[in-house]
């Protein structure tokens, strides 16, 4: 019989983290009402005054120069910059499964001018995946707000893959176990391939990338034969360089309304999607805060936003002020569960 204690015996530091992350909860109850209710636009001056300096504005990210996701960053900088008066700068820190990039803003100045906009893998993946990170994802960020989310696709080389559905994909896999491989950059891209597995009962060989740039190569020349991505690799399906077999989600793609989702495949608990953020470091002021958050909702509304959302495959996704803790508390509840679900242990 599972008790609570053997829980906490079997996993005490996922248990402890979960209480952390049950804290981050009542955030929301700290942020003043003033900075819920403004809706008018802030002028550059006022923004300027409540960040307390004209510095520029450096978003620190941890995507390759010029994928899916760096565009949409790119965008909302530019709408920054346009709204605020300020430079803005965006700096890539890819690799280490984001931890590069979180590790560099939580170490960095609270003052609203040193911004990381990371995916989920960060606060919700990391922590159930690392033994130790050089970050706390609740205790050394201020949290922000939402701004997209989405799903991911699954890709297959067609010449190394013929499937052309989930179901013809899994009796593939039943067929010769072992044989075919899939790349991951991080959690993100991996976990919903280690629940496929879980789930229809089949074996794959895991090929680790630092970035999807780096692996998009070898999946159209062959050299791995599937991966779980955006939808930034859906020219490639276009061309007829790889074939897209399924969406993580339970509702299919508005970007790729043909395309079926693992569940109604009969594949069942690959629900898995993502979601992007932006954080301060911890100890922002709330003033700055709010600031912030008015620019990236604002910004996130632009044309250029809009035109990287459908090359991402994401949707604007932005929760009021306030709510971003308690949202990511549950999100890494939900994160953890799936993982000891799959099997991943700690590393």
């Amino acid at each position: 019989m599972t008790t609570l204690r053997s829980v906490w015996r079997a996993n005490p530091r996922r248990i402890g983290r979960a209480l952390s992350w049950a804290c981050a909860l009542l955030l929301p109850l700290l942020v003043p009402a003033q900075a819920q209710t403004q809706t008018q636009p802030l002028t550059s001056t006022q923004i300027q005054t409540q960040l307390g300096s004209d510095k520029p504005i450096t978003f620190v990210v941890p995507f390759t120069a010029g994928a899916a996701p760096d565009v949409f960053v790119r965008a909302l900088a530019r709408e920054v910059a346009r709204a605020s008066g300020l430079v803005t700068l965006v700096d890539n820190k890819p690799g280490a499964g984001s931890v590069l990039a979180a590790q560099a803003v939580a170490r960095a100045e609270p003052d609203g001018h040193t911004v990381l906009i990371t995916g989920n893998v960060a606060v919700t993946g990391n922590p159930h995946v690392f033994k130790k990170l050089p970050y706390d994802p609740v205790a050394d960020f201020t949290p922000v707000t939402t701004l997209a989310k989405g799903p991911m696709v699954l890709y297959v080389n067609p010449q190394r893959v013929p499937a052309k559905s989930v179901s013809e994909l899994t009796a593939l896999l039943r067929k010769e176990p072992g044989r075919y491989t899939f790349g991951y950059t991080s959690i993100t891209s991996r976990l919903p391939a280690e629940l496929l597995q879980r789930s229809a009962g089949v074996k794959l060989v895991a090929v680790p990338y630092r970035s999807g740039a780096s692996a998009l190569p070898d999946l159209v020349s062959g050299q791995i034969d599937m991966l779980f991505t955006d939808f930034s690799f859906w020219p490639h399906v276009s061309s007829g360089k790889l074939r897209a077999i399924a969406v993580t989600d339970d509702q299919r793609s508005p970007y790729a309304p043909d395309l079926p989702t693992f569940n109604e495949g009969g594949v069942k608990g690959i629900d898995i999607t993502f979601w992007l953020a932006a954080y301060l470091p911890a100890r922002a002021p709330g003033a700055v805060s709010s600031a912030l958050y008015r620019l990236l909702a604002d910004a996130g509304k632009s044309a250029d936003a809009k035109a990287a959302h459908k090359n991402f495959g994401t949707t604007e996704f932005v929760l009021p002020f306030g709510q971003l803790a308690g949202f990511q508390a549950r999100e890494s509840a939900v994160w953890g569960r799936a993982i000891l679900d799959a099997g991943i242990p700690p590393e």
